[in-house]
């Protein structure tokens, strides 16, 4: 799926999204773009968590991401990029899976 942003003339390609989500519901998702370059769609919060961020631009947003979404986009971007499969790379006599 690509939706280009006319304001900017950015392209988005989904990447990866939360992986105990189903189906179309709203969740947190990664996008990567024309440009080398990433959107993120998460849970946006409010003046509280803002006052708390180094040096947030009048052109900048935040949002707000889970730990599993992370987890699950390091290890498909790892895995594409790099050709590790982390899942794997963690298996082993002394190590655990996450």
């Amino acid at each position: 799926m690509q939706s280009p942003d006319t304001g900017d003339g950015i392209v988005v390609s989904f990447y990866v999204k939360d992986p105990d989500s189903s189906g179309d519901k709203m969740c947190e998702t990664f996008y990567a773009t024309d440009r080398d370059s990433w959107v993120v769609q998460g849970k946006r919060r409010g003046a509280k968590v803002a006052a708390q961020l180094v040096a947030l631009g009048d052109d900048e947003t935040f949002c707000e991401l889970s730990t599993r979404t992370i987890d699950h986009f390091v290890r498909k971007y790892v895995k594409e990029r790099y050709g590790v499969d982390l899942d794997t790379a963690m298996v082993g006599p002394d190590r655990q899976r996450p």
